[in-house]
């Protein structure tokens, strides 16, 4: 790889002026790019779904998984031709088994989910590093480009998603109707491999293979635009472009002179009897020989760059400027005051030493009175110990024992057989709350709804009791407010169930 070959322009870039490089140098060989993509990944590609025959659900993760060994020919091609060298097709199919086992379990194990995956590839794979050694150059290539890194990464799966979704809208109707899945059945179907057909999956399969084949190269481009980014921003490539050229238009400035001298000396022999005769032909001589040891001369100073700077640094645009003041200094001091010396402030700076310690006195005291006042604001409240009152009346339910009746469940009973739900419901209801709140002592206030008593009960800790109120707060509440009717089976399991055996189930 030689840096003067180089067919892009090297300049440090912003990154996305880079990935905009990247996929400009993909599109300009973007046919030997597919050719060589179509005879290395698709019989990759037959052979895995030869194998996944039976479970075609699986095959586009497979695909996906496999991206890392995808990259590297497109990278092998675009790093030759990026350097004015493009392989020919025989040339890269060589390469080709060297390419993919090169570092191949790190890259499809413990680097595979790795977010700088593009932008790092260059670095595993062009400059021949290994195990740490290139860990710790990607971690310094990644100090500067591995934002922009991620950046690529996420907005390329985003966009190839996207695509993939698209296709497949797309090209929806043409599926035979065998192969199209029932969509109002597949949402509560849990075996999607058994409850989609066939033919979908693969044809889902197939649009992912397609979709990968256009968008990855363009990734793979874009990451290698972007490592070349990184290098010359890091190691100044193009400086170092700069003075090769400047040290090649010398070289060849010098070489001119040279011969322009060997031809004069070649002509001066025929040149000297006329020196002799003719005084004005021995005066332009003279000047061209001065003419011709100045420019040796330049030429001495510009081949040396010490030389160069000094002959520069002699320029009167260079010649720095100094400016003189004068400044007025004391030459003592006197020990009189003067009539126009201020007066000492040494009281004043007692009152405001005074003035600050109070006002720090007073916010101490201030913030102590507070917080002794305000206590209760930090006590814990997972556990109260103090007595709670239990409420009489809950979402415009009485649930006092006077309000009940001795026998809640036969009520209840009573009230389902003569086709009244919600007072079946209700007596339920009200004697589980009275009974939570007088014997169990849940902490349950007036202001509570039914979810926060749901959440009061289960709180409490009693599981039997918290699983037979939780499905009686949804009885209740599918009863009372979506209008619903409950089966005479849920009814039944209510009233057999009910845990609160105490009278009845009244407090």
């Amino acid at each position: 790889m030689r840096l003067e070959n180089i067919t892009v322009t090297l300049r440090p870039r912003q990154p996305w002026e880079a990935v905009d490089l990247g996929c400009a140098m993909v599109r300009r060989d973007y046919g030997r790019i597919i050719l060589l993509w179509v005879c290395t990944v698709l019989p990759l590609w037959v052979l895995v779904c030869v194998l996944l025959r039976s479970a075609p659900v699986w095959i586009p993760l497979v695909v996906w998984w496999l991206k890392p060994l995808y990259d590297r020919v497109p990278l092998f091609f675009l790093s030759r031709a990026a350097f004015g060298e493009r392989p020919g097709f025989a040339e890269t199919l060589k390469q080709w088994p060297r390419l993919w086992l090169k570092n191949c379990l790190p890259a499809l194990f413990w680097r595979r989910l790795s977010f700088i995956r593009s932008f790092a590839l260059p670095a595993q794979m062009l400059e021949g590093l290994s195990g740490g050694a290139a860990n710790r150059r990607i971690k310094t290539l990644a100090m500067d480009g591995g934002g922009s890194g991620l950046s690529l990464s996420y907005v390329f799966s985003k966009i190839e998603l996207a695509a993939w979704i698209g296709l497949m809208a797309g090209t929806y109707d043409l599926l035979p109707e065998a192969s199209q899945p029932d969509w109002s059945g597949l949402s509560s179907a849990l075996d999607v491999e058994n409850s989609v057909p066939r033919g979908f999956l693969w044809w889902g399969a197939a649009c992912y293979m397609f979709i990968v084949t256009l968008i990855e190269p363009f990734y793979v481009g874009a990451g290698f635009a972007l490592y070349l980014n990184c290098r010359t921003r890091i190691e100044g490539w193009d400086v170092e472009m700069a003075f090769r050229r400047m040290a090649a238009r010398l070289t060849s400035g010098a070489a001119a002179m040279v011969i322009a001298l060997l031809a004069f000396v070649g002509a001066g022999t025929s040149v000297q009897a006329q020196m002799d005769i003719n005084p004005d032909l021995r005066r332009s001589l003279s000047e061209l020989e001065g003419n011709i040891q100045k420019a040796q001369k330049d030429s001495a100073v510009k081949s040396d760059p010490a030389k160069a700077v000094e002959e520069v640094l002699k320029d009167p645009e260079f010649e720095i400027h100094k400016i003189k003041s004068k400044l007025w200094v004391p030459e003592f001091k006197s020990n009189k005051k003067s009539s126009h010396d201020m007066p000492s402030l040494g009281f004043l700076d007692l009152i405001g030493k005074g003035l600050f310690w109070v006002l720090v006195v007073g916010l101490t005291g201030w913030l102590v009175v507070y917080l002794v006042r305000n206590r209760h604001l930090f006590a814990s409240r997972s556990v109260s110990k103090a007595p709670v009152r239990a409420p009489k009346v809950l979402m415009g339910m009485n649930i006092t024992r006077e309000s009940l009746p001795d026998d809640i469940v036969a009520a209840a009973r009573a009230a389902w057989a003569a086709g009244d739900v919600k007072e079946a419901l209700s007596l339920l209801y009200r004697g589980s709350l009275s009974w939570l709140v007088n014997r169990r002592r849940v902490p349950i206030s007036d202001s509570d709804t039914e979810e926060d008593c749901l959440m009061q009960v289960i709180q409490a800790g009693e599981r039997p009791e918290a699983d037979y109120f939780r499905q009686l707060t949804g009885a209740w509440v599918q009863v009372a407010y979506a209008v619903l009717p409950v089966s005479d089976a849920e009814m039944g399991a209510l009233c057999d169930q009910w845990p609160f055996i105490e009278k009845g189930g009244a407090a």
